[in-house]
């Protein structure tokens, strides 16, 4: 037996739920950033512990950059909900699930940024959430949950495109054992390149 669909009115209340987590998310990683503790005022000495910092704000922005772009797309997406169902649901506690481990994820590669199994971690949590979110659209396309048919996709960037960013990340686990900057740079490269891949896709 099919599980009955919800109504709209109740889309607002998993809006509502997932832009809490996000936030606190987001909140977390800035958390992750300890402001130096020198005795004195040894401004040299200060400047070096700043410079120190540049690994764990690298981390931050790329962190903060994906959880950001992931909260654009779902919010896109779940605006235009009339209904869902218990599945969707699930796949939407998963992507959160995966979304609350990015602080963790963050912290790691920080405090072990030449570590391939740390660089593993954080592409293998931040590709899952890509790739559960790109299997939402498509329950959601498929089901027709949309309130009413749009031209193009019903992402805000094609399907294809939200793929490959979820492959790169997937991907780059096995580069990181070869190479942790190659991993990083794959990383960087997705945000480059993902709205010029938004143009082509459309």
């Amino acid at each position: 037996m099919e599980a009955p669909d919800f109504e709209e009115r109740d889309v607002g209340r998993i809006v509502a739920f997932t832009d809490g987590v996000m936030a606190v998310a987001i909140t977390l990683l800035v958390l992750n950033i300890e402001v130096p503790r020198l005795p004195g005022t040894d401004e040299r000495r200060l400047e070096d512990e700043l410079a120190d910092l540049l690994p764990s704000l690298l981390a931050y922005l790329l962190s903060f950059a994906l959880v950001g772009q992931y909260w654009v797309v779902h919010h896109t997406l779940f605006e235009n909900l009339r209904s869902f169902d218990r599945a969707l649901m699930g796949l939407n506690l998963t992507f959160l699930a995966l979304i609350a481990l990015v602080p963790f994820a963050s912290e790691l590669i920080d405090r072990y940024e030449q570590e391939p199994v740390a660089a593993a971690v954080f592409a293998g949590i931040l590709g899952l959430a890509a790739l559960t979110n790109v299997l939402m659209v498509r329950y959601i396309a498929r089901r027709r949950f949309l309130r009413a048919p749009r031209p193009g996709p019903p992402e805000p960037f094609p399907g294809a495109v939200s793929l490959a960013i979820a492959l790169v990340f997937l991907l780059s686990i096995p580069v990181a054992y070869l190479s942790v900057t190659a991993a990083k740079l794959l990383w960087l490269l997705v945000l480059v390149f993902r709205y010029p891949l938004r143009r082509i896709g459309t």
